[in-house]
């Protein structure tokens, strides 16, 4: 059996108005940052977990236990891929 230990962050979010905006779930982006793993007084850049248009910015500091997410940006150019979409896109920006 594997046992999955997360850590339990303080989350404090300071773009409140984003997430109103956006109309995004603030409870599951709480529970989101509460089990993210970063090392201390770094910065953070992660994809919302319920919408990768969506991406969560802030840094983590007080010994890796609080979570202060600062800004959340949204894709200005977002297109749902599959696999072949993604192969064929590649190949149309000459990559």
């Amino acid at each position: 059996m594997e046992r999955r230990y997360y850590s339990m962050n303080k989350v404090l979010i300071e773009c409140d108005t984003l997430i109103d905006k956006y109309k995004l779930n603030k409870e599951g982006i709480i529970k989101q940052l509460e089990t993210i793993k970063i090392e201390k007084d770094q910065n953070f850049i992660i994809a919302y977990d319920k919408d990768f248009r969506f991406t969560l910015v802030g840094e983590m500091c007080e010994n890796n236990s609080l979570v202060v997410l600062t800004n959340i940006i949204k894709a200005d150019d977002f297109r749902e891929m599959d696999n072949s979409d993604l192969f064929q896109f590649i190949r149309e920006q000459g990559g």
